[in-house]
């Protein structure tokens, strides 16, 4: 049962905090590679922002594995079952459906990025 509920709250919790620290670090990227002294330090904006955006894209997708295994391992109850199994169903069904957003979040943001130019002047 512990190993279900570790797996249950890595499935919910995990994608959401992968997503928003891609995109804070991101941003912090996008602010270096147009600094001043960016020449200086070598930064490349779409390096950065490809292995940000990819290695957000792995560990949204392990996310989804995660709470995948706990559907498939709770085969055999619904999530309207008293709880705690029946609730660890009901938010392993909320964490695939929120995960698949949050990886096809990462996948537009990592478009959008890489088919930036930064630091140009409107």
């Amino acid at each position: 049962m512990r190993r279900l509920e570790i797996l249950q709250w890595t499935g919910l919790l995990v994608g959401a905090l992968v997503w928003a620290a891609a995109h804070v670090i991101g941003y912090g990227t996008t602010e270096a590679s147009c600094n001043a002294a960016s020449p200086t330090f070598g930064i490349d904006f779409h390096l950065w922002e490809g292995l940000i955006n990819g290695l957000a894209g792995v560990v949204a997708l392990t996310a989804a594995l995660a709470a995948t295994a706990v559907l498939v391992l709770t085969r055999d109850v619904s999530y309207e079952d008293d709880p705690p199994i029946g609730r660890i169903r009901f938010f392993a069904i909320a964490a695939l459906i929120a995960n698949v957003l949050f990886v096809m979040m990462v996948v537009l943001y990592a478009v959008g990025s890489l088919a930036n130019t930064p630091c140009v002047q409107a």
